[in-house]
């Protein structure tokens, strides 16, 4: 490849990044049907063919957009790290950066956004359960695999125990907020969520001593 072939590569990027950007800041604010590929074009700085250069619709775009912003999360959430460790500090520090995304005003925003259009459009319901929670679940179940492998678990359905351990860890801190119900999230501490959660998750994988 020619320095100017990746020239135009980078510049490439950056500008379907500006009109991701853009679209973020009008999806956020005004919601999928509330906003327009026009605000969108005025949001990114760019011109309209600019935009449909990129993404052929408002769908593809927001599908586009949730899909990265949800993997980048998920990639800064969903670290098993130094597996040396004991489980028990493994899964808290685990637990702690999900707990934490959870609570974000973005992550309950998002989630209501592709509820709210996931009927009509699945491609955008798949794309975020992908880069998020599917993700969160590949990731953690290989995990969970090789604790049960070396006899620190007992043998079980490595996917549904991930799946499992993603519920209890954000138990009381997402879903009511994704309903307003700000004062009963706002009554658990992450901390007690996720020691509450762990000794609940780890007492059902029967640790052996």
């Amino acid at each position: 490849m020619t320095a100017l072939q990746i020239a135009n590569d980078n510049l490439d990027t950056a500008k379907r990044q500006q009109i991701l950007d853009g679209a973020r800041r009008c999806f956020l604010a005004q919601g999928f049907d509330g906003t327009s590929m026009n605000e969108i074009v005025k949001a990114a700085g760019v011109s309209k063919g600019t935009v449909y250069a990129y993404f052929s619709s408002k769908e593809k775009l927001f599908e586009a957009l949730v899909f990265q912003d949800r993997r980048q999360q998920a990639e800064r959430a969903v670290v098993i790290g130094d597996e040396s460790r004991p489980i028990e500090q493994v899964l808290h520090d685990l637990a702690f950066r999900m707990a934490t995304m959870f609570k974000t005003p973005d992550t309950v925003a998002y989630v209501r956004l592709v509820v709210a259009v996931a009927d009509k459009f699945p491609d955008i319901g798949r794309a975020f359960y992908e880069a998020g929670p599917d993700y969160a679940n590949k990731i953690i179940a290989a995990y969970l695999k090789r604790k049960m492998d070396d006899g620190t678990l007992r043998q079980d359905d490595p996917r549904l125990s991930a799946m499992q351990f993603c519920e209890v860890v954000q138990c009381g801190l997402l879903k009511p907020r994704l309903f307003a119900a700000e004062s009963i999230a706002g009554s658990f501490e992450v901390e007690r969520v996720i020691e509450s959660g762990l000794a609940l998750f780890l007492g059902g994988m029967k640790l052996q001593n």
